[in-house]
């Protein structure tokens, strides 16, 4: 099974997990109306209408035409920045909905007792199945060695889901046992607004970085994986070697595609024998091909000899 379809048959089986865990999600939420519960669910329903997207985009970037000769392979870092833009924009919408709710109480004393008692065993059953996606997705991106941004993406999304359920889950259980007589007895009433807060402070740096690596991958910048880099690397020194100096390998990566620059001259001669340069070349990529699907290999190089073809 080659690269692309272990990442669409990995993301059609979490979307699977992901309606399951919405709809347990939302039913949960409506039988509480806790804040901190809106947030675990519509999250969880984000992640899986933005998976559904991310199979289109899985199926159509390795799709070539005279317009894209390499494909579409940046759709899938632009696919990882704006799932994360989607995640801090409903963070900030839940930081803002729940500082409402808390400034009601403390100003002007309104505020609702919440029903805690049906959350604790809903938050472990749903930091199980988040954990669990997560871990599938971690291990079936391992599988391709980890060149799926859109697996990637995945991953951290569902890893934030249990982090999020497990911190809900973590205060309710304190919350249970506040009297209404104790020092903290307004956590019974705006508990959920210092969880939801908690929780986005802890896991906002997630997105954030997903949306760093998206960035770096679709203006071109080189790859951020050092163990891809050093595979790459390896094989093309090991090729190279004997007949030509290699004076710089700068590797991109964009989505599941990759691209080596390589900057060589002849040990033996002024000049480039082009011919035997191919042969290493398509040993070279043979070589990758073990690992990488969609890789491309450029060699750049200044003095052109006889024994040089175009």
């Amino acid at each position: 099974m080659n690269q692309k379809n272990i990442e669409q048959r990995s993301l059609m089986i979490g979307c699977l997990w992901l309606f399951l865990m919405g709809i347990s999600a939302l039913t949960a939420y409506f039988a509480t109306h806790l804040e901190a519960l809106f947030v675990d669910a519509y999250f969880t329903l984000i992640t899986l209408t933005t998976a559904l997207l991310s199979i289109v985009i899985s199926k159509i970037s390795t799709k070539v035409s005279t317009r894209f000769p390499n494909g579409l392979f940046v759709l899938e870092p632009l696919y990882a920045f704006f799932q994360s833009l989607l995640t801090i924009i409903l963070l900030m919408v839940s930081l803002i909905t729940v500082g409402g709710k808390a400034y009601q109480y403390f100003v002007y004393g309104h505020g609702h007792l919440l029903n805690i008692a049906p959350v604790i065993p809903y938050e472990i059953m749903m930091v199980i199945l988040s954990l669990t996606l997560s871990y599938f997705y971690k291990h079936q991106n391992k599988k391709i060695h980890n060149t799926s941004t859109l697996l990637s993406a995945e991953t951290k999304s569902a890893m934030i889901d249990g982090i999020m359920s497990a911190g809900i889950g973590a205060a309710a259980f304190f919350i249970l046992f506040i009297s209404k007589n104790s020092p903290l007895s307004f956590l019974l009433y705006t508990g959920d607004s210092f969880i939801t807060v908690i929780i986005v402070l802890f896991i906002i740096r997630v997105p954030l970085r997903i949306m760093k690596n998206a960035l770096i991958e679709i203006s071109g910048g080189l790859t951020q994986d050092q163990g891809i880099k050093s595979f790459i690397e390896g094989s093309i020194r090991s090729h190279l070697s004997n007949d030509f100096a290699i004076n710089d390998c700068k590797v991109y990566k964009v989505g599941m595609s990759f691209k080596a620059c390589i900057a060589i001259s002849s040990k033996k001669t002024h000049m480039i024998d082009t011919e035997k340069l191919a042969i290493y070349k398509n040993n070279i990529l043979n070589d990758l091909s073990q690992k990488l699907a969609f890789i491309n290999i450029v060699f750049v190089y200044s003095n052109v000899g006889k024994n040089e073809k175009s």
